[in-house]
């Protein structure tokens, strides 16, 4: 796991290493390891090394002495082995056992577009090709790894994060009201967008090329639902059950210790049976809430001792979230509505003092139907027929009462499901999970940006009035809005920085390639039947506790209600409300705090506060400098 950034064209030796110094400034914890920067006439590279596999070699930026290419890599490329030897068969030299370095011989020998097509992993990389003069930004199939990128006054700017550009020296940015836009409903940023309008970043399964100063953008692979296969119930189980194993074995590789987050849950328990078959020392790591409405250890606790596997438990406290926050918000740099981020990053902080290396079962819900809108498609598509402001003033009428602090309460979740009454089938959900709804941002928001918002094209396309495949079923939409929008955009963003932000990294076997493509072709009565991820639990069957394979989806939350009314109360309030708030050039000073106020009385405003605060936090850490 690593973190880089790089420019071209060059401008000379002395400033290319001072740019490139700035640019990784900020990004020392992707890779602690080891730093060397890389430049020619040509271009100008820096990377951040956090040494997993050949810890003596592979080394970077890669530079080939003849060629002149030269490489940049974030991530691992799974079974790597098998490509080195196929390069070793076809008489191409190693120079030593790296997965960078058969990823780089692998650029060089076949191309971009080949070496795409071929290999599995997670990763983001910027290739030059000396001889064509062209550069390459790629990135992996889910977008477990980052990348953004910079076309700005003639330079193409790029990196692991988005302040990899932001400390370009000569760079100024600029605010993407649109953006803001996607946030405000979406709690992340979605497309090839940024917080900013002159940054993008390479969506997954994309590949850019840069040559003679224009931009073209390739797609390399798609997320789709095939045909239904043609092999029984208990072939397509056994079938599944091998394609996880391999995946486990090839994310145990590693020249350095492994272990895995443990929530109890199905997902991370079954990458923990695995885990265990096929490294016996490994261990696993678990937070402890003192608020039991959010607390999984007790769950995690009865799988670790089934599998005998040695799990490491932390309690989490309140003061222990509000001292975790302030080191994330000191280093985040793109708005992320997810409070889970915080949990999530001391697990991190937990499994570092052990392991380099932590296995999780991100990606299953998405791949497997787990979230509860699979198994209420047919209550969405009746709610979809009553009329639109019937939804408004349940909401309104739910908004008005005192709320329990905890974990998903009913009314709660009433709330938020009001907000998609009336509206198509496969557009609910995404209003369900928003902040505001179109009322609230007409009411919140200055006129500036109001009218920026109501044109926004993207919002309109996802939650207006969009076309549906009437080809597609409901559930085959909505599993491919959840893996194409809000998997990469914020489940695998908020698990990058949790665990770079503390030198880990993070492998999710549920995201193999194979495993991916082999879920789109499971029929929907095996993935939804009484439970949800119902093919995974079968898979479960005879290898863990039947009141684990039985477990109702539990989230990685925190009681993020509570605290902004006791221990968030002072913070937010001076963060929301002062001289130097800077979202206040299009938000109404007077509303926020008529939000914060109506909070504070037993309302609960979470994701609106904590929407508008981490994007303060966000602007702020990128337009201070």
């Amino acid at each position: 796991m690593c973190g880089f950034a790089g420019f071209l064209p060059s401008i000379n030796e002395e400033k290319d290493n001072i740019f490139v110094s700035s640019m990784l400034s900020r990004i020392k914890y992707r890779g602690p390891d080891n730093t060397s920067i890389y430049r020619n006439n040509k271009i100008a590279l820096g990377h951040h090394r956090l040494s997993i596999i050949d810890l003596k070699g592979g080394s970077q930026p890669s530079v080939d002495p003849l060629s002149k290419d030269c490489l940049v890599f974030n991530g691992e490329i799974y079974g790597y082995k098998k490509y080195a030897k196929k390069l070793k068969n076809l008489g191409i030299e190693l120079r030593d056992s790296s997965d960078t370095e058969v990823l780089f011989k692998f650029l060089i020998n076949f191309g971009v577009a080949i070496t795409l097509k071929e290999i599995d992993g997670m990763f983001s990389f910027a290739f030059y090709c000396a001889k064509d003069n062209a550069l390459y930004l790629a990135r992996d199939r889910s977008g477990e790894k980052p990348l953004y990128f910079s076309l700005y006054n003639d330079y193409l700017i790029f990196g692991s994060e988005i302040k990899t550009i932001t400390d370009f020296p000569l760079f100024k940015t600029s605010l993407n009201y649109s953006s803001i836009a996607d946030y405000l409903h979406l709690d992340y940023i979605t497309l090839n967008k940024t917080l900013f309008s002159n940054i993008q970043k390479v969506k997954p399964g994309e590949y850019i090329k840069y040559r003679k100063k224009k931009i073209t953008s390739h797609t390399y692979w798609k997320f789709t639902q095939k045909i239904k296969n043609n092999l029984s119930e208990k072939d397509t189980i056994t079938y599944l059950e091998k394609l996880i194993e391999e995946s486990v074995k090839q994310r145990l590789i590693a020249d350095v210790p492994v272990g895995l987050f443990l929530s109890g849950g199905i997902d991370s328990s079954l990458i923990a049976y695995y885990g265990k078959k096929h490294s016996s020392n490994i261990e696993s790591f678990t937070i402890k809430m003192d608020n039991k409405s959010y607390d999984e250890s007790e769950f995690a606790s009865i799988v670790s001792k089934h599998l005998k596997i040695k799990n490491h438990t932390v309690l989490l406290q309140e003061k222990d979230l509000l001292l975790t926050l302030s080191d994330i918000e000191k280093k985040i740099d793109e708005p992320l509505n997810d409070p889970s981020i915080i949990p999530t990053y001391l697990v991190s902080k937990l499994a570092k003092k052990h392991v380099k290396v932590a296995l999780s079962g991100d990606g299953a819900d998405e791949l497997f139907s787990g979230y509860s809108p699979f198994k209420h498609i047919n209550i969405m598509k009746l709610l979809s027929f009553f009329p639109k402001f019937s939804g408004e003033l349940l909401y309104k009428i739910f908004n008005c009462i005192s709320y329990k602090d905890n974990y998903m309460s009913n009314l709660f979740l009433i709330k938020q499901i009001s907000k998609g009454i009336g509206y198509k089938t496969n557009q609910q959900i995404f209003r369900w999970m928003s902040s505001f709804t179109r009322n609230d941002i007409d009411k919140i928001f200055l006129n500036n940006f109001k009218a920026s918002y109501f044109k926004n094209e993207n919002i309109i396309n996802i939650l207006g009035n969009n076309k549906t495949d009437k080809k597609v079923s409901t559930h085959d939409q909505i599993t491919k809005m959840f893996f194409e929008n809000y998997l990469p955009n914020d489940i695998l963003t908020k698990v990058d920085r949790a665990s770079m932000y503390n030198s880990l990294e993070v492998r999710a076997p549920f995201l193999e390639k194979n495993i991916i493509e082999f879920s789109s072709s499971i029929p929907k009565n095996l993935k939804v039947g009484l439970h949800t991820k119902n093919v995974l639990r079968k898979v479960c069957k005879n290898k863990l506790p039947l009141n684990i394979i039985e477990r109702k989806k539990h989230g990685f939350a925190i009681p993020l209600s509570k605290m902004l009314r006791t221990s968030l109360k002072e913070k937010v309030n001076e963060t929301l409300t002062s001289n130097k708030t800077k979202i206040l050039e299009f938000v109404d000073k007077n509303q926020i705090k008529n939000i914060l106020n109506s909070h504070y009385q037993g309302q609960d405003n979470r994701k609106m506060i904590w929407s508008l605060y981490m994007l303060e936090k966000s602007i702020n850490n990128n337009f201070n400098r």
